[in-house]
């Protein structure tokens, strides 16, 4: 495993949180309007499918999670035009924003240092191959 560097350390962290931030928006507004249980599920499940994927540190999960957030997108912007003063509709786009800007950041900044590292170790393997010959 290769440990994170502290900027992607901090970019993990501030995914972790901003995602806790959107998922208890999305179980706030469901629940403001009393929904029955699939609805909650359909507003929350897709959010947390990926999570596990993401604690293990799999870029794929990361990458699949942002598609899923475009959905959201479209889904708080839709919400902000139909309730503009409404604070939760505000807090559902910037943290869906956030998280999406945040998880880009992080699949850029952690792809490249397991890039780095994939790198010097085949370097590492090909000098020590060719020091046994």
């Amino acid at each position: 495993m290769v440990e994170r560097s502290k900027l992607c350390q901090a970019l993990w962290l501030l995914l972790w949180a901003l995602w806790l931030t959107f998922a208890a928006q999305q179980i706030f507004d469901v629940a403001r309007f009393n929904a029955p249980w699939p609805v909650w599920l359909l507003r929350v499940f897709p959010l947390v499918i990926f999570m596990p994927g993401v604690a293990r540190g799999n870029l794929r999960a990361v990458i699949w999670l942002c598609f899923v957030l475009l959905f959201y997108f479209v889904s708080a912007v839709e919400l902000i035009f139909a309730a503009p003063d409404d604070g939760i509709a505000v807090l559902g786009l910037s943290s869906v924003i956030g998280l999406f800007i945040v998880s880009a950041l992080y699949i850029r900044t952690r792809g490249r240092e397991l890039k780095a590292a994939l790198a010097a170790k085949a370097e590492t393997d090909h000098s020590s191959s060719q020091g046994a010959k």
